[in-house]
């Protein structure tokens, strides 16, 4: 037991799970599996097939996230429930001020690092990680949150009959002694996380794997993330040929879809959808509960947050080729 998390009452009170899995932890986390062969059972299949298809641009994050020890905390800032365009504007808006002690924190600072310093390069930075989640994640989207809904079911009910403590315990590595949550991180040192009434966010991941990992800086927002229970992921679909975009059309209607080739980009909120789409809010949301009645997309529900996320049915047809 490495990290010991220490709670007051205010922090038990606030103790929360992420109502899905967070885009970019997903991501620096996919980064590290693509770079081991831990897990091959369950990550081998999706490994080889990222690593065929990765760019020379879109390599530099795995300099930047190795597998083993620190990476940058500036890669999954506090953005939780917000979505994938969310997350990267927050990585874009970075400051130099914080990414600099993070670099130095690395074991090996990449050559290239340096110009995460200059005023366009969180931007660019942010460019470059949407990029690779588009390749290597967003095929998988829909059934990545289909496992963290799993998890998160789960959870829900041993709250309603077992408290807080016993859904936080329930999750691997993660074990209660009074107030303080002891977290096996797999790391050698022992370091204590003092919450002081700020409460305590947990995040369950399918891209973690055997030990939940948090946040370094101890001034930043408390997060938690953990692994569920895994699954191999499916092969994505592989397109045989160019997508008919005139025959889709013929068969969607042309606005219909561009909104369903739109949330093919990644998992996104109506309002996101509407700016993908060129349409507005009104008319995205109701193209979106027209495909989500077809079975092409699904729509998932957080309070007032809608997100939708494209099926393996909806993106068959856009991988159809034409006539």
């Amino acid at each position: 037991m490495t990290l010991r998390v220490h709670f007051g009452t205010d922090d038990l009170a606030r103790l929360t799970f992420a109502p899905g899995p967070d885009p970019l932890w997903e991501l620096l986390l996919s980064l590290h599996q693509a770079q081991t062969e831990d897990g091959s059972p369950v990550f081998g299949s999706w490994r080889r097939r990222v690593r065929a298809g990765l760019g020379d641009q879109t390599r530099r994050l795995l300099e930047l996230a190795p597998p083993q020890g620190y990476s940058p905390d500036f890669l999954t800032p506090w953005a939780a429930g917000e979505g994938l365009r969310a997350g990267l504007a927050a990585v874009a808006r970075t400051d130099s001020g914080r990414i600099r002690p993070n670099l130095d924190e690395l074991a090996r600072v990449p050559r290239w690092a340096g110009g995460l310093l200059r005023p366009d390069g969180p931007a660019r930075l942010a460019r470059l990680m949407g990029s690779y989640f588009r390749t290597a994640i967003a095929p998988h989207w829909a059934e990545i949150r289909r496992q963290v809904d799993r998890d998160l079911a789960v959870r829900a009910r041993t709250v309603l009959t077992e408290g807080l403590h016993g859904a936080g315990e329930q999750a691997p590595g993660l074990t209660w002694e009074s107030s303080v949550l002891h977290v096996d991180n797999g790391q050698a040192a022992v370091r204590d996380l003092h919450l002081d009434g700020r409460g305590l966010r947990l995040v369950p991941s399918y891209f973690c794997w055997r030990h939940p990992i948090t946040l370094r800086d101890p001034s930043q927002p408390p997060v938690l993330v953990y692994p569920v229970q895994h699954q191999p992921l499916t092969e994505a679909p592989t397109r045989t040929g160019p997508t008919g975009p005139q025959a889709l059309g013929s068969l969607l209607g042309r606005t219909r879809a561009g909104v369903l080739r739109a949330i093919a980009h990644g998992c996104c909120s109506t309002t996101e959808l509407a700016a993908r789409a060129g349409v507005s809010p009104a008319t995205a949301s109701e193209h979106a509960r027209i495909l989500k009645e077809a079975g092409l997309i699904s729509t998932h529900r957080s309070g007032i947050a809608v997100t939708h996320t494209l099926q393996p049915s909806g993106r068959t047809l856009l991988s159809a080729p034409s006539a």
